[in-house]
């Protein structure tokens, strides 16, 4: 990509995703709706930084809008966007020049690219057959992404797991992969109990 450092358009939200995560957004305000008409029009990318509440964090994701999903009679849209990469926000400004949305430069960092170790793996497999009662077998396609989206992680998650060390990575998947086999299984019990009844 060729945004590290340079100025490119922001969209603060309480979203962060990671490496290839696709998501839905509507765009209804008139200056996102800009910024989302220029990136379509140039084939080009706009940076997410997150925002909680009122606090802008310093990291993000860049996003390319795959596709324009619907288009309303009053202008409003609705698009499907995916991560390409994360960044550390550098500088950020309200508006410039006759573009009404936010701009900033972003220092853009490198995926670390892991592996799931065999616990991982394994806990995954069981979490999937635990969730969907189909069996899955051990393969290639099981990968961190995979995992991830599995869990369903909350944004707060996603960044404080992209924050993490690749060995720290691995120990937060197997926790959350754990404690969340633990809820399903009780949620499991309760509905077999209802059932029973």
């Amino acid at each position: 990509m060729k945004y590290n450092n340079e100025i490119i358009g922001l969209f603060p939200l309480k979203l962060f995703l990671l490496h290839q995560e696709r998501t839905t957004l509507h765009i209804h305000e008139p200056k996102y709706l800009q910024l989302i008409n220029e990136c379509v029009e140039k084939e080009g990318f706009f940076g997410i930084p997150f925002q909680c509440n009122t606090k802008l964090h310093e990291y993000g994701c860049v996003v390319k809008v795959v596709e324009i999903s619907k288009k309303y009679q009053d202008g409003q849209i609705d698009i499907i966007i995916e991560c390409v990469q994360n960044f550390k926000l550098m500088s950020f400004e309200a508006q410039k020049e006759d573009r009404l949305f936010p701009n900033g430069t972003v220092s853009l960092i490198n995926n670390q690219l892991i592996s799931p170790n065999d616990e991982l793996i394994e806990l995954a497999n069981d979490y999937n057959h635990l969730l969907f009662e189909t069996e899955v077998t051990q393969s290639p396609y099981i990968d961190i992404q995979h995992i991830i989206s599995l869990l369903s992680l909350e944004n707060e998650e996603k960044l404080k797991l992209f924050r993490y060390n690749p060995l720290k990575k691995i120990q937060f998947l197997i926790h959350k992969l754990k404690y969340m086999s633990i809820l399903v299984h009780q949620e499991k019990l309760v509905e077999h109990q209802y059932h029973l009844n």
